[in-house]
């Protein structure tokens, strides 16, 4: 009778097919102690022709398929796939990644009770590699690092394909937000949320996860299916975080890129109790936004600095900001 897992790979599915049994493949044979390893893969409502297939590594892994007839989103279904975890220490990751060799070993070395692992991030192809991501602000998306922190290794977000935690941290910090819809910013606000809760993100340059990043042309296709999605994932982590006057802000920049979008993603935020997370998250946090802000010496997305009060006026905003809010669509986390 195999041990209960030391770790827990969990990682959602949808219409993956054939990558997801190479993923579990990759993550067991790169690895040093595969008895200690498990994967749990939640299948998000795939459609019958693509469900993910594991079938033929039955018995040379511990591995399995939670099944979920409804399209569920990456937070919840990431959260689900925490939930039926065994293991100590979970690995989340995605369904079309390759394992450095020995990363279990790695973990072992870096893994503490109040640290989150954030795995280095390499392009199929090698011609890139991403170090965690910062935050854009007042945006409310990300950028990647793309060269390694220096002396200070702390990384203000992960990376969804190699985030890895105790169990029981990512317990304590509350999971994904699964108020947001389907896609879209749910590394980055859980990361701010844990590093306001007082854990730390640590860059772990051992553990290199090759990722198949999609095309231009279909990330350009995604993106235009999943925006308002994205829109109001994004205002809801600013909601979340944001001082107030940021919040207004960051509504302004999304109005000026989005405008055919952005009413329906205001109502969505307000049906789905924004404003009473943010309520909640401010009582129940150790640290608040300025912490974070001070933390990293954070500033806005076009270099100003951020007052500690969100307490921002005209000229400090420096008028037109149209400009400043269009981002390389395929760095949002």
């Amino acid at each position: 009778m195999r041990s209960a897992p030391t770790i827990s790979i969990v990682f959602p599915a949808r219409d993956e097919g054939a990558r997801v049994a190479q993923t579990v493949v990759s993550a067991v044979e790169t690895c040093e102690s595969p008895r200690d390893i498990e994967v749990v893969i939640v299948d998000d409502c795939s459609q019958p022709a693509t469900r993910p297939d594991i079938s033929a590594l039955a018995g040379r892994v511990q591995a399995r398929v939670i099944r979920s007839d409804v399209h569920m989103g990456v937070g919840a279904a990431r959260n689900l796939a925490v939930q039926h975890a065994r293991g100590d220490v979970v690995f989340i990751t995605d369904a079309h990644v390759q394992f450095s060799p020995s990363w279990d070993r790695q973990v072992g070395n870096l893994i503490k009770p109040q640290r989150i692992l954030a795995a280095t991030i390499r392009n199929q192809d090698h011609s890139w590699q991403g170090y965690g991501c910062r935050l854009v602000v007042p945006y409310m998306g990300t950028r990647w690092n793309t060269s390694p922190p220096g002396s200070a290794p702390h990384v203000q977000i992960a990376s969804s394909a190699g985030t890895v935690m105790e169990r029981s941290l990512f317990e304590r910090i509350g999971g994904y937000d699964e108020g947001m819809l389907h896609y879209g910013g749910f590394e980055p606000e859980f990361s701010v949320r844990a590093w306001r809760s007082g854990a730390e993100i640590l860059l772990a340059p051992g553990i290199e996860i090759t990722h198949q990043f999609k095309a231009p042309h279909e990330c350009n296709n995604f993106i235009t299916s999943v925006r308002t999605a994205l829109v109001h994932n994004c205002m809801r982590f600013g909601v979340a975080h944001l001082p107030d006057l940021m919040i207004l802000e960051m509504v302004r920049l999304h109005s000026s890129e989005s405008l055919e979008y952005i009413q329906e993603a205001l109502r969505l935020l307000e049906q789905r109790d924004a404003w009473q997370r943010r309520e909640q998250l401010s009582k129940s946090l150790r640290h608040d936004f300025a912490w974070f802000v001070n933390r990293f010496a954070l500033r806005d997305q076009v270099g100003r600095v951020i007052p500690a009060s969100g307490v921002v006026n005209q000229e400090e905003l420096g008028g037109n900001t149209e400009d400043s809010c269009l981002l390389d669509k395929k760095l949002l986390t």
